[in-house]
């Protein structure tokens, strides 16, 4: 759709402000919503719901449209949007390998003062558990994966729930490293954010 046809399609001129364009726009979404057209015949709904549809359209095509400004308006730069189908423009990783390579160290430090607290059924269990959690963690980083970033949290659960029957301090240090570590790794996978990113 053009910015001609998307201004005809609203009723508005080409060049229209875009409060001018939002309110065309909020009229005519009212008017042709599908939700007032229920229990009418299905030709008047559908036709109702496709020029719903060409509204939406021209809406979304007006207000990308490059403008002029109004004379007395400030002008705002804006950025370019980013390319949809390429996720790594739109969002920037919000670290890099050093800091990645930081929290690897810290989990292992963390696995390695777990290991004071012995293992809760065989030393299997102490290596596997651990290991688990640290190969998780790191994938969680790597991936991005919501799926290993949820089994990376019941693998550091488990690992509270072992190092909590058998606690020593160096333990439950171990742990705290570990899960600092694993947020850490969670937010360099872009899992977790903060409100400022």
């Amino acid at each position: 759709m053009t910015p001609d046809e998307a201004a005809a399609a609203l009723g508005v001129d080409r060049d229209a402000d875009s409060a001018e364009i939002d309110r065309a726009y909020r009229r005519l979404a009212r008017e042709l919503h599908p939700d007032r057209y229920t229990g009418r015949p299905a030709d008047e709904v559908r036709a109702a719901s496709d020029r719903f549809i060409e509204v939406t359209r021209a809406h979304d095509v007006l207000l990308a449209a490059p403008r002029r400004p109004a004379p007395s308006a400030r002008i705002v730069v804006e950025r370019p949007p980013a390319d949809a189908t390429r996720p790594e423009t739109a969002h920037r990783r919000p670290f890099g390998w050093w800091l990645f390579a930081a929290w690897t160290a810290l989990t292992v430090v963390g696995a390695i003062l777990s290991t004071a607290t012995g293992p809760l059924f065989t030393p299997a269990d102490l290596w596997v558990r651990l290991g688990l959690l640290i190969a998780f963690a790191l994938a969680t980083a790597l991936t991005g994966r919501r799926w290993v970033w949820r089994i990376t949290l019941v693998l550091l659960g488990l690992s509270a729930i072992a190092v909590i029957a058998s606690t020593t301090v160096a333990g439950l240090l171990g742990l705290g490293f570990m899960a600092i570590a694993c947020f850490g790794l969670a937010v360099q996978g872009r899992l977790v954010r903060f409100p400022d990113q």
